[in-house]
């Protein structure tokens, strides 16, 4: 009865590093091919908010955060030390290429939802993974080679305040960012 009491005793160490490889290339990445463009999601948070917020984005539950998946392409209007702004139509929207944290990945693709989570620091690692992965892999790779007026591909993700919406310079937390040639 030993083997039984210490079987009891093991819990299964969540690995989110792990998991954030095996839905990075397949599911993360459909989910994200699959988001609307930008110029739409931000049209339709200029004429109907709340149904913007309803129609496009995730959010964990009550309150005014919404996340939104997006895609797009513009022109690299300029290159600061955190971020690349961007030109998409008339509009000009600012990736984060410093401060790439937060759960907006994560949450703007509906794949992970909190109540699936025994305990919160495992559901928050993989935003953490998710992150770094993007901090490690996607942006090395684009920032030394980005010039002004290059022609940008993204996707990833925007949080936004319902309460307090600000669609001046909105911040996509980039999952993927690619020069046009």
């Amino acid at each position: 009865a030993l083997d039984e009491r210490v079987a009891a005793d093991t819990e299964i160490e969540f690995d989110a590093k792990a998991y954030v490889e095996g839905i990075w290339s397949n599911e993360l990445m459909k989910v994200y091919n699959d988001a609307p463009d930008i110029s739409l999601i931000i049209e339709s948070l200029k004429s109907d908010s709340a149904g913007a917020f309803e129609k496009y984005g995730s959010s964990l539950g009550i309150g005014n955060i919404g996340y939104f998946r997006v895609k797009g392409q513009g022109t690299v209007a300029s290159i600061n030390e955190n971020n690349v702004l961007v030109k998409v139509g008339r509009t000009i929207i600012e990736i984060e290429t410093e401060f790439v944290y937060g759960n907006a990945i994560r949450d703007a693709s509906g794949l992970v939802k909190v109540n699936d989570y025994d305990n919160t620091s495992d559901f928050n690692s993989i935003s953490e993974f998710i992150n770094e992965k993007i901090r490690e892999e996607v942006i090395p790779v684009f920032r030394p080679g980005v010039k002004t007026g290059d022609k940008l591909r993204f996707q990833g993700a925007i949080e936004l305040n319902q309460a307090h919406l600000d669609l001046e310079q909105i911040e996509v937390i980039p999952l993927t960012l690619q020069i046009i040639p």
